[in-house]
């Protein structure tokens, strides 16, 4: 209960920032950051001991040093926690935690005008899931948006440093280095509004990208798909969400899906006021139709998904310059937000 009330808290203070402020200026970064070691401070005290994987973390604290397979970010992390913290693991949740919020902060700093609206969106989607959840994922994600700004000026060196280190908090932030081969071209933009109701309609034929592989005469890509096919039936064997279950159709999934094509009709004027505004809704869109590309895998669509969504933060936003009314437009991230809440609180906090 504790989660939800500062939850609701700190959305509906940055939402006002933003609705009083608009678009932040320089003289507003103070009280902008001060938001964020609030953020934090409450992160840190806030009881995340009923939360899912909680558990799982402890263990991982605990073992990480003899596990060398998991991610060296975790291992060294677990290091510091025994010789400086005499292995408490709540100092494992605190570093993670600095690590995922101010990294988050300072990339909304960078890519967004609407700073407090980023924040506030952040806020009610995936502050709970990432900085008390999927704690090593979230850190990655930080990082991930991170290299959007030299990924957008094409500054592969910078670029590869935060995906590395990305990867070094969580190995599915692999996902981030294909991304080098996008731009912020709008020449393409047919394709990318076309794709989510073909990428719909191949999964309603019975076409996805897995079934489609299978058809190739390459026997390492067979091979792999197998391999894939194999781990996706273990995890159901685990209790997972099976390819049978799988529905991409679900209310969210649809509600994402909408509001990327209707941006997408309206990215002409988006990115006249960010300069981001294309890479970040074609990231957005690739993350969409990969629910409906793999659905044989429903965990690897669903987390694939999960991870590229992140720039949605800084991109959901900008659908306020659709139009010349922006404080009417302010409707949409707001009720997107919290719709978010409804989400998160029934999700994990089981109120």
């Amino acid at each position: 209960m504790a989660i939800l009330f500062v939850l609701l808290c700190l959305f509906s203070w940055t939402i006002f920032l933003s609705f009083v402020w608009g678009e932040i200026q320089y003289k507003h970064d103070i009280v902008f950051f001060c938001t964020g070691i609030v953020l934090i401070v409450l992160s840190i005290f806030l009881d995340k001991t009923e939360l899912p994987d909680y558990e799982q973390y402890v263990v991982y604290f605990r073992i990480a040093g003899d596990k060398l397979s998991l991610e060296p970010t975790l291992v060294f992390l677990s290091y510091l926690i025994r010789i400086f913290f005499n292995n408490e693991v709540f100092w494992g949740f605190v570093l993670y935690l600095l690590f995922g919020v101010t990294v988050k902060l300072v990339a909304i700093k960078r890519l967004s005008n609407l700073c407090f609206l980023s924040l506030s969106f952040y806020i009610s989607s995936y502050w709970i899931y990432h900085e008390m959840i999927q704690i090593r994922a979230g850190v990655a994600s930080a990082f991930f948006l991170m290299s959007l700004k030299p990924l957008y000026e094409r500054k592969l060196k910078y670029f590869l440093i935060y995906a590395l280190i990305a990867i070094s908090f969580h190995y599915s932030a692999i996902l981030i280095l294909p991304l080098w081969f996008l731009n912020s071209s709008l020449k393409n933009r047919v394709f990318y509004t076309l794709l989510i109701p073909i990428c719909m309609l191949l999964y309603v034929l019975h076409l996805d990208f897995i079934t489609l592989l299978r058809y190739l005469p390459v026997p390492y890509i067979q091979n792999k798909i197998e391999t894939y096919t194999m781990i996706a039936q273990i995890g159901s064997d685990r209790g997972l969400i099976t390819a049978d279950e799988y529905n991409p159709f679900i209310t969210w999934y649809l509600l994402k899906a909408v509001i990327a094509l209707l941006m997408w009709f309206n990215i002409k004027r988006i990115s006249i006021h960010n300069q981001y505004a294309v890479l970040l809704l074609k990231i957005y869109t690739i993350g969409i139709v990969i629910l409906w590309c793999l659905p044989s895998i429903p965990v690897a669509a669903t987390r694939c998904s999960e991870f590229l969504s992140i720039v949605q933060i800084v991109l959901i936003p900008l659908v306020i310059y659709i139009a010349n009314q922006r404080r009417v437009l302010y409707v949409i991230p707001i009720l997107y937000g919290i719709a978010w809440i409804y989400w998160n609180t029934f999700s994990f906090l089981h109120i």
